[in-house]
């Protein structure tokens, strides 16, 4: 009997197009970095499966769901988050042996990390639609800020009147979207929810935790009051 169809994939014949990379993250040197990783695994020179020492792997079924477009997904999309690789090295999406593939650094911050692993999987998805890099970079971002970091959650922590934002609630607006507190800046930017002053400004900030356990508090109605007081209050550092 054939599988059934995972929901939120359709059927594409990827076996004509080999082994190649889809999106690389990064600048030049990181796609290098990348491109070299990658022939060695199509060489031999080293082997993926099974997981341990090279690589913690993975499957993307939840991340599909979460993206929740029905796109052309290869199937079977596994994630390797690898260790001792080169610092340079950022992730790329591929296809190795007719499946998909996420490759991602395990030592990068754990929100950075999330974030690469929605756009590198969509990218998968978006392929063959996108045939210019550039153009399935940035169709991959917009569905993953849909995603991610829907409108009325990122309202709820931004106003046009605030002109700074401290360092420990970035960090806590990082941890709430689980993605790098510059991506919810240029999601708010994208939104004309906050302005162009307000993004350059706010984009200097160093996220931090705090010294002392905070519970982010976003109201159901998108009230400010509880931002307001951790914005203005005495207590924080």
């Amino acid at each position: 009997m054939p599988r059934k169809q995972p929901k939120n994939q359709l059927s594409l014949d990827y076996s004509v197009g080999g082994n190649r990379i889809i999106l690389h993250l990064g600048q030049i040197e990181n796609m290098r970095v990348a491109d070299s990783l990658f022939e060695r695994l199509i060489k031999g020179e080293w082997v993926i499966e099974p997981a341990g020492e090279i690589a913690d792997i993975s499957y993307a079924q939840d991340i599909v769901h979460q993206l929740g477009h029905k796109l052309p997904y290869p199937e079977g999309i596994k994630i390797a988050q690898l260790h001792d690789v080169d610092i340079s090295f950022k992730g790329f999406s591929a296809i190795y042996h007719q499946k998909g593939w996420v490759f991602v650094n395990a030592k990068t911050d754990i929100n950075e990390r999330n974030y690469q692993i929605h756009l590198l999987t969509v990218s998968l998805g978006l392929n063959s639609a996108y045939p210019s890099k550039t153009s399935l970079a940035r169709r991959s971002e917009q569905l993953v800020f849909d995603a991610l970091m829907p409108y009325a959650e990122v309202e709820s922590f931004f106003r046009r009147d605030i002109s700074t934002i401290p360092g420990f609630l970035a960090y806590d607006i990082a941890n709430f979207f689980k993605v790098p507190f510059h991506m919810v800046l240029k999601r708010a930017l994208n939104l004309q929810i906050v302005s162009d002053e307000q993004y350059r400004n706010f984009m200097t900030v160093q996220p931090r935790s705090s010294a002392k356990p905070r519970e982010l508090y976003v109201s159901q109605d998108g009230s400010m009051d509880d931002l307001e007081a951790q914005l203005f209050g005495d207590n924080f550092e």
